[in-house]
C-alpha cells in the first residue's frame, strides 16, 4: 500500500461509506462512544439506536488506540492496518493449533491476510476488512466436529463434573464466541450456520447427540451476545417505536448481493498479469449481477483450494481408497462440507435467498460469505503442502524442494492476490481533504463555539442515493474538520428530528430561513454538487 507515502491524520479513503466510518470514529471519540453524537443530526443530536452496528469489538480496539491518538484519521488508518497483523496472527495460532508445520502455517497465513476482500472492503467497509475473528471460528467449528469439549467432556450425566466441563476448549470457545457475537452481524450470523452445519454432521458420525447439543449452546452464547450488544436499541425501540424506515432490506437483494462461483474464481481487474486482468475486467463489465463486485475473488490460489473441496465431496463419494491418512482425509472432508454448505447457503437463489423471503431479510449480502471460503480453500492448500513435507521429510532434498514450492506458492500468491490498484490515491485525497479543511477552520474562526449550522440539501440519514453530483454521507465531510460547531445532517430518517428538517426545506427560500434562525442556527452551509445548477438559485 506504500504507506511510507502515507499521512495518517489523513484517511486512505475519503468518501463514500468511508464518510460514515470516520463520522461513527470521530463521534466516538467527541462523545466517549458511538450512539449519540450531539455534534451531528442538530437539533436533536444523532441517535444510532435506529440502526445498530454491532460492531463493538471493532469500536473498543478504536477506543483504545484513540486514548494514545485523539484524532480520527489516525484511529481509523492505525486500525486498519492493524487488521493486518491481526488476521495472521489468529490464522498462524489456528493452523498451528491444527498440528500444521510452521512454513506452510506462516504461508497461509500470510495468503489470507492479502486475500482482495481485505483491500477492497478497505476503510468504506472497515468492520469488514476486520476479519481476525474468522480463523478462530474456524477453529472452533473443527472442535464441534471433534466433539470433545463441553457436552462431551462426560460421557453420562452421572459423570457430570464442573471441573471436567470448563477445560481449556470450552473456555476458549467460549471467548471466541462472545468476540464472534462482538463483531460486524454477518460473520456472527455466518457463524452460526457453520457452527450447525458441523454439529449436525458430527452427531450423524459420532451417532450421539452431544456435538449438535453444543453447536446449539455455542449459537445461544453468540446470539445473546448480539442480543446484549444491542439492548439499548432494544429498550430504546420500545420506548419510542420501530423505525421501519432505517435500513429497510428487501428479500430480493439476497440475490442481488449473492454470492457467484464465477467471482470466486475470476481475477481481479488490475491483476498484475495482463490477461488476467483483462479477464477480470470483461466479466465485471458483462455480468448482469455484479453482486459487490470483486470482493468475493480468492486468487489463483484460494480458486486452486476451492476445486479441491469441490471435487473432494465426489472422490470422497465413490473412491473406496484414501490418497492420505485418515487425520488429512477427515479434515479435508470437514472443510469440503463447510465450504458446500456456504456455496448452497449463499450462491444466487440458494437457501439464503429462502431464508431472506421467509424469515431474516436483513441478511442481505450473502457473498461476505467469501472469506470464511477463503479460509476453508487456503486451508486445504495449506494442509496438502503440510502433508508434503511431513511425507518427504526423509530425504534432505526432497525436503529443501517441498520448502522452495511453498514459498513459490505464498510469492506467488501474493503477487496474484494483490494489485497496485489496491494503493490509495494518497495526493488527491490528502488534496481533498486539505481543501475541506481549510474551508471548515474559516469557518470555525468565524463563529463562536456551540454554533449551528444547518446543512442542504436536505438528504435522508442514513443510506440515500447520491442527489445529483453530490454522494452520499458528503455532508458528513463538514462535521469532519469541526471541532466546535455543531451540523444539521445526520437526523436518523424516519424520527421526528428527521421529519422537522423536511418539513423546514420544503418552505419557501425566505420561509425556511426564518424558521431555521428561530431555531438557534446561526448559519447555512450548501453543497452546490446537490443541485443541478449547482445551487446557484437557492445562493
Amino acid at each position: 500500500m506504500d504507506l511510507w507515502s502515507a499521512d495518517l491524520t489523513i484517511p486512505f479513503t475519503y468518501g463514500g461509506d468511508a464518510l460514515l466510518e470516520s463520522a461513527l470514529i470521530k463521534g466516538l471519540i467527541d462523545n466517549g462512544w458511538v450512539l449519540h453524537n450531539s455534534f451531528t443530526g442538530m437539533p436533536f443530536g444523532t441517535f444510532f439506536y435506529d440502526y445498530p452496528l454491532n460492531s463493538n469489538l471493532d469500536f473498543i480496539i478504536m477506543k483504545i488506540i484513540a486514548l494514545f491518538y485523539p484524532n480520527w484519521a489516525a484511529t481509523m488508518n492505525i486500525y486498519y492496518i492493524l487488521t493486518f497483523p491481526l488476521t495472521v496472527v489468529t490464522s498462524l495460532f489456528v493452523f498451528r493449533k491444527l498440528n500444521i508445520s510452521p512454513l506452510p502455517a506462516i504461508a497461509g497465513s500470510l495468503l489470507f491476510t492479502f486475500v482482495p476482500y481485505h483491500f477492497l472492503r478497505g476503510e468504506p467497509h472497515l468492520t469488514l476488512s476486520a476479519y481476525y475473528i474468522i480463523p478462530l471460528i474456524v477453529l472452533v467449528i473443527f472442535w464441534i466436529f471433534e466433539d470433545q469439549f463441553l457436552l462431551s467432556s462426560f460421557q453420562e450425566i452421572r459423570e457430570f463434573s464442573v471441573s471436567r466441563l470448563w477445560n481449556y476448549k470450552t473456555i476458549v470457545s467460549i471467548l471466541i464466541c462472545l468476540g464472534a457475537g462482538s463483531v460486524f452481524i454477518y460473520y456472527p450470523f455466518f457463524a452460526c450456520f457453520f457452527f450447525v452445519i458441523a454439529g449436525f454432521c458430527a452427531a450423524i458420525f459420532h451417532k450421539k447427540w452431544h456435538p449438535f447439543l453444543n453447536a446449539v449452546i455455542l449459537v445461544a452464547i453468540i446470539v445473546i451476545c448480539v442480543a446484549m450488544w444491542n439492548l439499548p436499541t432494544i429498550v430504546y425501540q420500545h420506548d419510542y417505536g420501530k423505525n421501519i424506515g432505517v435500513a429497510s432490506r428487501s428479500p430480493q437483494e439476497s440475490e442481488i448481493y449473492g454470492l457467484k462461483i464465477a467471482q470466486l474464481l475470476v481475477p481481479i481487474p488490475g491483476n498484475r498479469i495482463p490477461l488476467f486482468s483483462y479477464i477480470g475486467q470483461e466479466y465485471l463489465k458483462t455480468t448482469p449481477i455484479p453482486s459487490e463486485g470483486a470482493m468475493a475473488v480468492l486468487g489463483v490460489v484460494g480458486s486452486i483450494g476451492f476445486i479441491i473441496l469441490i471435487l473432494w465431496i465426489f472422490f470422497h463419494s465413490f473412491s473406496k481408497f484414501s490418497i492420505f491418512n485418515d487425520e488429512l482425509s477427515k479434515k479435508i472432508n470437514q472443510l469440503s462440507i463447510l465450504n458446500l454448505s456456504a456455496v448452497l447457503l449463499a450462491t444466487v437463489g440458494g437457501f439464503g435467498t429462502l431464508l431472506a423471503y421467509l424469515i431474516f431479510p436483513d441478511i442481505r449480502a450473502y457473498n461476505r460469505i467469501s472469506i470464511f471460503i477463503a479460509f476453508f480453500s487456503i486451508l486445504v492448500i495449506v494442509l496438502l503442502l503440510d502433508y508434503g513435507i511431513q511425507k518427504y521429510s526423509i530425504s534432505k532434498t526432497k525436503k529443501w524442494i517441498m520448502l522452495g514450492c511453498i514459498v513459490a506458492i505464498l510469492l506467488f500468491g501474493i503477487y496474484d492476490q494483490t494489485s497496485e490498484n489496491f494503493i490509495p490515491n494518497y495526493n488527491g485525497t490528502k488534496l481533498a481533504f486539505m481543501n475541506d479543511d481549510q474551508f471548515i477552520k474559516n469557518i470555525e474562526m468565524t463563529f463562536p463555539n456551540d454554533t449551528m449550522v444547518f446543512q442542504l440539501p436536505y438528504v435522508p440519514f442514513p443510506e440515500n442515493p447520491p442527489v445529483n453530483n453530490m454522494a452520499d454521507y458528503d455532508l458528513f465531510r463538514a462535521y469532519l474538520h469541526s471541532n466546535n460547531i455543531h451540523w444539521s445532517y445526520g437526523t436518523m430518517k424516519g424520527r421526528y428530528g428527521d421529519l422537522w428538517q423536511q418539513d423546514i426545506t420544503q418552505k419557501s427560500t425566505n420561509e425556511m430561513i426564518k424558521s431555521i434562525a428561530f431555531a438557534g442556527f446561526n448559519g447555512i452551509y450548501i453543497d452546490s454538487y446537490g443541485y443541478p445548477d449547482n445551487g446557484a438559485q437557492l445562493i
